[in-house]
This record gives structure tokens, sequence and C-alpha cells, in this order.
């Protein structure tokens, strides 16, 4: 799969949870055809947490009083 990782960034509803995460996983799902060692699922599973806090902080902030 080839995504325009800029272009759909531009449309992306940065509120929306669950479009945020598709977005992400898309890219890690690129990333991970070339990781084969193990414990690579750590790593990318640390590297989504990365992508979506770089594109809205608030959507991992499970303490915030705002939902």
């Amino acid at each position: 799969m080839v995504m325009n990782i800029k272009k759909e960034l531009q449309s992306l509803d940065r509120n929306d949870f669950m479009a945020v995460n598709d977005f992400v996983d898309k890219i890690i799902f690129d990333l991970s055809d070339l990781l084969v060692d193990v414990g690579d699922e750590i790593m990318l599973a640390a590297a989504k947490d990365y992508m979506i806090d770089l594109i809205n902080p608030d959507l991992l902030d499970f303490d915030s009083s705002e939902s």
C-alpha cells in the first residue's frame, strides 16, 4: 500500500481518535514490513503512540477532564 502521508495528514480530523489511529496504523503497517526481529512489536507500538502524540497530544491524555 502506498500512501501520501502529507496529503492524508492535511485532511485528517486530528480530534477523531479512530481516524488518527487508522492513519497511524497505515504507517506502522508499512514499517512492520521492514522490521522482522523479535521485539520489534514493542518498538512499533511505541512508535505508534509517539505518532499519535505528535498529531494530537490530547488524544492520549487519559487523565484529562475533557472527553
